[in-house]
């Protein structure tokens, strides 16, 4: 119990943390660069966003679910290693011939380009290793070490608009320095890193981790699909407004970044030494999350407007309804999580890249249906629709092999979240800041009062995560 709250706390206060300065980097270069710009932007990210998924299919998750089970298990590392290695020189070169064949604007290829060369120290990021043996406070410090660089280089390097390069620079920097930390850590372990070239081994290994690297990379596509389908079929200024109010979303979805990377060992240890917990895991699991994510969605609809107007200030109107309807999506997509990488946890992983597949291609026709008639705010609502029902399909597999309840966590965070949002909205001409606290304060207190949480669901949950 120990291990896991210091894990949780400590991955939880350094990844806020880095999502904040991250967070800091994206309004300075939205107001520096301005819709357009930040549109070149997101547009030249979501190809490298793509490009990492081809070099990790589903190898750090298989790789941390044997390590958390056998955190001596050296080979496992080594060939891990040698492979994402190797497969981002090949994608990168595949990248850069496409780059020279295909026809585009020369700042979009060269952001692309600076973009791509972050493939290598990706390559580098040992964080599965740490993730695995429940380290996580070396992965938060190496997430606060890329984004304060980021920031700095960020704050140093771009100035106006015509430094629009920079930000990929910026970024390359951050993400070498988080991965030579990490590695740096590791040799202070391990003494030593050896890199593998074992292609017996590698079927082996891709064998088992292409159907959650498959389902990560649909998964991925569908999330980064918006901004590209939106810069075909309209203007940047409809790429940025879109990604202006997703960005917040990222920030917000630090609570499933935390939960995934605390947990899945955690459920992974206990499947195979102690299955009968299981159930009473998930099931705490699920009622925290909806603690978290119900007041977050009500509160971020009522002051979306401050919100987006304190953050990007002027010009950034356009992308209040879609985050709001981007909200609906943040409040099932940490819980999906969940559900999702336990099925991996316990080796079910056929059935979640399953799912995966199917929820990924609505997901694909959703976006260009509603996009084409409602342009942004219909691309929103496609990501929103594809995850309720993804999160259905997921939940029943699930509950095949581990037989718990979740829908009735839903009414004591609901009802103190609604007392929440009445009292934002009548308290709106407030500053947002003032009115968040209140909002806040006014949640805990009745959510206290009405025993969302009792003493014994907090024994229940040391009990639930506790290893004998």
């Amino acid at each position: 119990m120990k291990r896991v709250s210091k894990n949780f706390l400590s991955l939880f206060l350094s990844d806020a943390a880095s999502r904040i300065l991250g967070f800091i980097a994206i309004v300075y270069i939205a107001r520096t660069l301005t819709i357009e710009g930040f549109g070149f932007i997101n547009y030249g990210l979501a190809f490298l966003t793509y490009a990492l998924l081809f070099t990790n299919p589903g190898l750090t998750t298989i790789g941390a679910r044997e390590i958390a089970k056998d955190v001596s298990n050296r080979k496992v590392i080594d060939e891990i290693f040698g492979l994402r290695l190797s497969l981002s020189g090949c994608v990168f070169l595949v990248f850069i011939i496409g780059l020279l064949l295909i026809p585009g604007h020369p700042i979009t290829k060269k952001i692309i380009l600076f973009y791509l060369f972050s493939l290598f120290p990706f390559a580098f990021l040992l964080e599965f290793v740490f993730q695995g043996r429940e380290e996580m406070e070396f992965i938060g410090i190496s997430r606060l070490v890329q984004y304060a660089i980021y920031v700095i280089f960020i704050s140093v390097l771009l100035k106006t608009s015509r430094d629009i390069v920079m930000v990929p620079v910026a970024f390359l920097i951050g993400y070498s320095a988080a991965a030579l930390f990490l590695l740096i850590i590791f040799l202070r372990k391990y003494k030593s890193i050896q890199i593998k070239f074992s292609f017996r081994f590698w079927r082996r290994l891709l064998a088992v981790s292409t159907p959650v690297g498959l389902a990560t990379i649909f998964n991925s596509a569908s999330l980064n699909f918006p901004p590209l389908i939106l810069g075909i079929m309209y203007s940047k200024t409809e790429v940025g407004a879109f990604s202006a109010g997703f960005k917040v979303i990222v920030v917000l979805l630090i609570v499933e970044r935390v939960f995934h990377y605390v947990f899945f060992p955690v459920i992974s240890k206990q499947y195979a030494l102690a299955p009968e917990k299981l159930k009473s895991s998930f099931a705490l699991l699920t009622r925290i999350l909806f603690a978290i994510t119900i007041p977050l969605t009500l509160g971020g609809i009522i002051l979306a407007p401050n919100i987006i107007s304190l953050i990007y200030g002027a010009g950034y109107e356009s992308a209040v309804m879609i985050f709001r309807i981007l909200l609906l999506y943040f409040l099932i997509a940490p819980i999906n999580s969940i559900f999702g990488y336990g099925l991996v946890a316990i080796n079910q992983e056929r059935q979640f890249f399953k799912v995966i597949t199917i929820t990924t291609f609505l997901n694909f026709i959703l976006i260009v249906l509603l996009g084409l008639f409602y342009n942004a705010e219909g691309v929103a609502a496609a990501l929103f629709i594809s995850e309720m029902i993804g999160i259905i399909v997921m939940n029943r597999e699930l509950k095949r092999h581990v037989r718990f309840r979740s829908l009735k966590y839903i009414f004591k965070p609901l009802i103190s979240s609604l007392v929440m949002a009445i009292i934002l909205y009548v308290l709106n001409d407030l500053s947002t800041v003032i009115s968040l606290i209140l909002g806040l304060f006014a949640y805990v207190m009745l959510f206290y009062f009405i025993r969302g949480f009792s003493r014994k669901d907090l024994e229940n949950l040391k009990q639930a995560i506790t290893q004998k």
